[in-house]
């Protein structure tokens, strides 16, 4: 029986930005070609700066994956890092995590973003992202919690039985 621990949506809404900036460029962009551009050369410039801007933030929205941890079994967990043409899943065994941690960043408007953080054999995931400090180490205290649990669920047996 698969479970779901914790899914990290917030890189999906960032998707969901672009798509629309996008959306509006397009119809801007087809607005001002068919009012006549040689008529405003300097509507051109904008329009130009505005497509390499949401190229710039396209590239760095798509770049961060959606991460979801799921328990197939007390000893094996599925991380799976879904971008938006590709998916990477991994294998982990609960026993061999370290404990996870917070890590504290600019939001690139002047605010705090917090980032919890899983260290797996590959590199560390970002399994919950928030604003507040306090929702973030309820999120880290929850992993922690339910590293624990699945260690203590059906402990490894170090005893061979004989025979």
């Amino acid at each position: 029986m698969e479970r779901l621990l914790f899914r990290n949506m917030r890189p999906f809404y960032g998707w969901l930005l672009i798509f629309a900036w996008f959306a509006v460029l397009a119809f801007s962009t087809l607005i001002s070609i068919r009012e006549g551009l040689a008529v405003h050369p300097f509507r051109a410039l904008i329009i130009l700066f505005f497509w390499g801007l949401g190229g710039w933030l396209a590239i760095h929205a798509f770049n961060r994956p959606i991460v979801s941890v799921w328990q197939r079994d007390p000893h094996d967990w599925l991380v799976k890092r879904r971008w938006l043409w590709t998916y990477d899943e991994q294998h982990v065994d609960p026993d061999r995590l370290a404990a996870p941690i917070i890590e504290e960043g600019d939001d690139g408007e002047g605010g705090r973003q917090y980032r919890c953080l899983l260290s797996m054999p590959g590199g560390a995931v970002s399994f919950s992202e928030h604003v507040k400090q306090e929702k973030a180490a309820l999120s880290r205290d929850r992993m922690a919690f339910l590293i624990r649990r699945a260690r203590t669920e059906a402990p490894r047996s170090t005893i061979r039985p004989a025979g």
